[in-house]
């Protein structure tokens, strides 16, 4: 499952990995889903994701989501973000202090 919002250039493409794919990974396999950086699930990547897949909250809480960074030196490079359900803003100042 793939995208990219819009089709603007400067929107990386993403990639929903499937649960085989991540066990079958070379380095994911090995990885603790808490040692993944974190995605909200009200970015537009993962919201552009549940609406093409009319997928729920909770069907993508957890999943895994591949990212293609381009790059003028290095040509692409993957990474990887784990969908949280945790909305965008949802720390207060009160919460850092």
């Amino acid at each position: 499952m793939s995208g990219r919002l819009s089709g603007h250039c400067m929107m990386p493409t993403f990639f929903l990995l499937e649960e085989e794919e991540v066990n079958n990974h070379p380095i994911l396999a090995e990885l603790e889903p808490r040692q993944l950086p974190k995605i909200s699930i009200d970015d537009p990547a993962v919201l552009s994701i549940r609406q093409e897949f009319n997928m729920s909250a909770e069907d993508i809480t957890g999943r895994v989501i591949k990212f293609l960074r381009r790059s003028l030196n290095a040509g692409t490079s993957n990474y990887y973000r784990i969908v949280v359900d945790t909305p965008i803003g949802a720390k207060t100042w009160s919460a850092l202090i």
